[in-house]
């Protein structure tokens, strides 16, 4: 891996560099026909070194002269420079994860770097699996370019940003994106440049999974909020008394919808972002759209007296410090609810239970259940140890 670094810097630092060695070797070339034509007394060898100025005719013209001044500036500034500057440098992290991509085969490529990505690339990583990922963002990733691992920093719809990802050659593509449009474009462009690859694509609504899963795309549509609902169903079934549900994406809406359908029960849905969700609202269902981190801020709509479940399902991991604290002051003044905390990351768990509450990840519920259906060969199949 080391040697494939060092060939992938040198090559970048070549590429960069294109135009300067060109010039230069232009003007060598100028150099040495004209000394080839004026020197006819000398073999080729000497006017060779006459064009590198290792020696110098004592009756040269006046181009001759002034060749003669700008060569060693020239071979000091380019040659010189790009050895002693450049090759020493550090890399531009993301040009060279880009070039790492560029050479990837029989690998899985993941689009979009959220919690599910994640986990799929520290299984790739764990397990020595060729991987490639995309994502637009290079904050997010700034982590996996400092530790050289191939990413492409772009757009996923671009076909410039797939074709570094050596999406041609790829055997499996994780689509990870929140995005229908992003997804379904991904799935086209990708479906076209390679119809053998295995393709898993995350989705949300019903009729986006059905038209990535026929022909000619044929891909694996799922919805991590579906697979997630298993747990919910268990703690949910034959419960009585109010829910509150805390979050703003579609596994908080499938919470809330659900317990709404539930007879006698009464749902308060607090999402400060969307006004309403994608599920057919009942009488039994209130929808906040307000961010909701304190008591004071549930008090305001409702009794806290008549609430038998919480459920906060933020995902950022900034919100995990008002997803504590609210837990916190749930357990303290109302011990009678039980408090379910979606988490990112397993050593959070442990936080949580001091206080009594339940935790629960989609993103390790999802890659446990892609593992299932995922072929054989797959970079996150399951290892047998």
């Amino acid at each position: 891996m080391n040697l494939l670094n060092a060939f992938i810097g040198i090559h970048l630092k070549l590429k960069q560099y294109k135009l300067q060695f060109i010039f230069f070797f232009l003007f060598w070339l100028i150099g040495f026909i004209y000394f080839l034509i004026t020197e006819l007394g000398y073999n080729i060898w000497r006017i060779f070194l006459f064009s590198i100025t290792v020696g110098i005719p004592s009756d040269i013209g006046d181009f001759g002269q002034f060749y003669v001044l700008v060569w060693p500036i020239l071979l000091e500034v380019i040659f010189f420079g790009f050895i002693m500057g450049e090759l020493f440098e550090k890399y531009n992290p993301v040009i060279t994860s880009r070039i790492l991509a560029s050479h990837k085969r029989n690998h899985a490529i993941i689009i979009g770097y959220h919690h599910l990505s994640e986990r799929i690339i520290e299984y790739c990583i764990e397990n020595k699996k060729q991987f490639c990922l995309i994502e637009d963002s290079e904050e997010l990733v700034e982590d996996l370019l400092n530790a050289k691992h191939p990413v492409v920093i772009g757009d996923a719809t671009e076909t410039t940003s797939l074709e570094l990802a050596s999406a041609r050659y790829a055997k499996e593509v994780f689509i990870n994106m929140d995005d229908a449009r992003t997804a379904i474009i991904c799935t086209e462009k990708i479906r076209k440049m390679n119809p053998d690859c295995q393709i898993y694509v995350r989705a949300f609504a019903d009729h986006v999974q059905e038209y990535l899963r026929g022909s000619p795309l044929n891909a694996f549509s799922f919805s991590t909020s579906k697979w997630a609902m298993e747990h919910i169903h268990e703690w949910t079934k034959n419960k009585t008394g109010g829910a509150i549900v805390i979050g703003r994406d579609n596994l908080t809406h499938r919470i809330a919808y659900h317990i709404s359908q539930q007879p006698g029960r009464e749902v308060f849905l607090f999402d400060d972002v969307n006004d309403g969700i994608e599920f057919e609202v009942n009488e039994q269902l209130h929808i906040f759209q307000e961010f909701a981190c304190y008591l004071s801020d549930l008090c305001c709509h409702l009794q806290l007296e008549d609430i038998t479940q919480v459920f906060i399902c933020w995902k950022k991991e900034t919100e995990f410090d008002e997803a504590i604290y609210l837990t916190s002051k749930l357990r303290l003044r109302h011990p009678h609810i039980n408090v379910f905390v979606r988490i990112f990351d397993e050593e959070l768990k442990e936080i949580i239970k001091k206080f009594n509450a339940k935790t629960f990840s989609t993103s390790k519920k999802a890659f446990k259940e892609l593992q299932k259906v995922v072929s054989k060969n797959s970079s996150i199949a399951p290892v047998i140890r």
